[in-house]
């Protein structure tokens, strides 16, 4: 369902950049007014806007004051952050068209122009070539129009849109133009021609409206919505298409192959999770041409700088839906080019007793899993790539000899659990995720087994193991290895392994949160004594059997906190093992 009155809410924006700009022709264009449309977001924190005239002019005279701001002269983004640390930004790149592409990613020249018809020829895709404009009334006699049919109706809409290349919708004060020829007439050079707007208007036989009390009667502001690409009938077609031919806008801009994916992936996951409990809500494809040309140019991915890349893939762990995002780069042929350890793990079987499936669809079955139980995109990348090892170990398993020499690999660099975290770090330093990200990833993928380990040995001794693991790593990265621990149950799909008895790895979360209530985080500085404490109580020197000492006084006292945390039973205890060490 189009929400075409949500679009009233980039009214202030367009208020406050007119202010700042000192110019009324601007337009608000790409994601905010794209979700807007689709209902969902309430207000977008990413506003772009473009308008007539050069980079260099535009950021001279722009009302800079109390914002923080900078330009990317190369391509004319000029960036204003507000002080009100709402996390808004506005991004303003002039209309412009562009010449060859130099690098399947950059054009060869820039030419700085005023006329939106060439300008939306160079965008990507057609539910991101709308331009939003509104302006406030002038003195003009009010418009008085009688209303006809109803905006619920969106075939209707696209009726009179085809017939006519243009719709009014009264409640709004809302213009839509299609047709090439109005949009250029009401926007000469970029510039509002009210006479032009209002004869369209009162010369449209059917006005669309809604009949809701939510709506202004007598709006207070010209609203345009200007769709030279029918983005509109992609919206409620629910068809992504490229503005043009899918192949060319490749071949200009490889990174839209994986922004295709990503657009998608993201609008309907956020419209699955607005959706109303008895409303059935339909989702976004992928015009045929535009499918089929992603798998034609999937190796033109490898051109594109990895920091966008990376951005790309950051955004839809972040928010998006990373399993269905993971399953159309598998199809679509772009995964090898990303993640190739992972492109790996396909077909390579396991022990049918642990695993239902091969390694590759173990590893998406666990990554589904994990987006169900957190949010972090650090955990669910550290499930993509939790597994990736098997394919060396089980490779290495076929040529062992003997029980001997399998307990070798499993106690080796080829144990997945070793090997798997070193191939991540070669393919995320490939796609330029930075050290910090790569080393956390790298921690939940070498820990994924110790909460296995938790459960295997006595459960009477649970707490003291989740107390000792809750004061080494944290309750974060403690909580998320039990998330990695039950996806990766899920993710087995085998009833030989009970799998689907997580009863036990919910207790250790349980047992996890009692301990962040009652105790906290305990460390080795909280312990009642320290090497000082030692040495002097028993005339020691400084040596690595102080270490030790405060290491099996540590383990004394997870079993017990509140007794055994005092410097009279900590020191009887060393006492206690130093006396045994020199038995």
């Amino acid at each position: 369902m189009l929400h075409l009155e949500k679009l009233a809410i980039l009214d202030q924006h367009q208020q406050f950049l007119q202010e700042r700009t000192k110019k009324s022709d601007l337009f608000l264009v790409w994601g905010c007014v794209r979700d807007l449309l689709l209902g969902i977001t309430k207000d977008p924190l990413d506003i772009d806007f473009t308008m007539g005239g050069t980079p260099g002019q535009l950021y001279q005279d722009f009302d800079k004051e109390g914002l923080s701001h900078f330009m990317t002269e190369k391509f004319g983004t000029i960036t204003f952050l507000p002080p009100d640390h709402s996390g808004r930004e506005y991004q303003l790149t002039p209309l412009r068209t562009e010449g060859d592409y130099e690098d399947f990613r950059h054009p060869w020249e820039i030419h700085w122009s005023n006329d939106i018809l060439l300008d939306f020829q160079r965008r990507d895709f057609t539910i991101n070539a709308m331009y939003y404009f509104s302006t406030e009334k002038t003195t003009k006699a009010p418009l008085d129009f009688e209303k006809e049919g109803s905006l619920t109706d969106e075939q209707g809409l696209l009726k009179i849109l085809e017939k006519e290349g243009y719709c009014y919708v009264a409640d709004l004060n809302l213009l839509i133009l299609q047709k090439l020829d109005y949009l250029d007439q009401v926007f000469h050079q970029a510039h509002f021609d009210e006479d032009y707007f209002r004869y369209l208007i009162e010369t449209q036989k059917t006005a669309v409206f809604r009949n809701q009390e939510t709506f202004d009667e007598q709006p207070q502001r010209f609203r345009v919505l200007l769709d030279p690409a029918k983005g509109l009938h992609s919206f409620i077609h629910k068809k992504v298409e490229t503005v043009g031919d899918p192949d060319k806008r490749f071949w200009e801009d490889a990174l839209r192959l994986i922004r295709a994916l990503r657009i998608v992936n993201i609008c309907n996951h956020k419209l699955l999770k607005m959706q109303e409990t008895d409303q059935k809500v339909k989702l976004f494809d992928y015009q045929p041409e535009l499918r089929d040309s992603i798998k034609r140019n999937a190796s033109l991915i490898q051109h594109v700088a990895k920091e966008r890349i990376k951005d790309e893939l950051t955004k839809v762990f972040q928010k998006g839906n990373p399993f269905w995002f993971m399953v159309l780069l598998n199809v679509s042929g772009l995964l090898p080019f990303l993640f190739p350890a992972l492109e790996k793990t396909k077909f390579v079987e396991q022990p049918i007793r642990y695993h239902a499936f091969d390694v590759f669809t173990h590893i998406l079955m666990t990554l589904k899993a994990v987006q169900d139980l957190t949010e972090d995109y650090l955990v669910r990348f550290a499930m993509l790539y939790h597994d990736v090892g098997k394919v060396a170990q089980y490779e290495a398993y076929t040529k062992a000899k003997n029980k001997e020499e399998i307990r070798m690999i499993i106690g080796g660099p080829l144990n997945h659990r070793n090997s798997s975290p070193i191939l991540m770090k070669k393919d995320f330093r490939e796609l330029g995720f930075s050290h910090k990200e790569i080393e956390t990833i790298e921690r939940y993928i070498a820990e994924h087994h110790t909460p296995w380990e938790i459960l295997n040995a006595n459960p009477d001794n649970r707490e003291k193991k989740v107390r000792k693991l809750y004061s080494e790593k944290g309750f974060e990265m403690v909580d998320h290895l039990f998330d990695i621990n039950i996806a990766d149950r899920i993710g087995q799909c085998n009833p030989l392994q009970n799998s689907s008895d997580l009863t036990d790895s919910y207790e250790l979360k349980n047992i996890l949160r009692k301990l962040q209530a009652e105790e906290g985080q305990f460390k080795k500085t909280d312990l009642a004594i320290n090497g000082k404490v030692i040495m002097e109580h028993f005339s020691l020197e400084p040596s690595p059997l102080i270490w030790e000492l405060l290491q099996k006084a540590f383990d004394w006292v997870l079993v017990d906190i509140q007794t055994r945390n005092t410097e009279h039973e900590l020191l009887s205890y060393v006492k206690s093992l130093l006396m045994n060490q020199g038995e």
